[in-house]
């Protein structure tokens, strides 16, 4: 009996778990008030100039890093401003130089409607 009360409380952590991180997973904000205020046509003048030679115009790919569209699908807009502050390699780490704080957040909201 306690074998299954214990697998019974897993499960239900378990499923609570998967709950909040598909919601995270979805929670994507894009646009006007986007979170902490990214704008996406800053972000897309930032893209070509710093993001395009890898990810192709528009982010469809074509150079070394992989395509971006649809990234909104598997990174909300948070998790997307930190990806671009601390990359993994081989994406080159460009903030806080040559991106300020905020330049991060533009190419973010701009990522978010690719």
């Amino acid at each position: 009996m306690r074998i299954f009360r214990a697998a019974a409380i897993v499960l239900i952590l378990a499923a609570g778990a998967c709950t909040t991180a598909s919601y995270q997973r979805n929670a994507v904000t894009v646009g006007p008030g986007a979170t902490s205020g990214g704008d996406r046509k800053s972000g897309s003048a930032l893209f070509d100039s710093n993001c395009s030679t890898c990810h192709g115009p528009e982010g469809s790919g074509g150079g070394i890093g992989p395509s971006l569209r649809g990234e909104s699908r598997r990174l909300n807009y948070d998790t997307l401003v930190s990806w671009i502050e601390d990359p993994e390699p081989p994406m080159p780490q460009l903030f806080p130089h040559p991106l300020s704080d905020a330049q991060v957040r533009d190419v973010a909201a701009y990522v978010s409607t690719l």
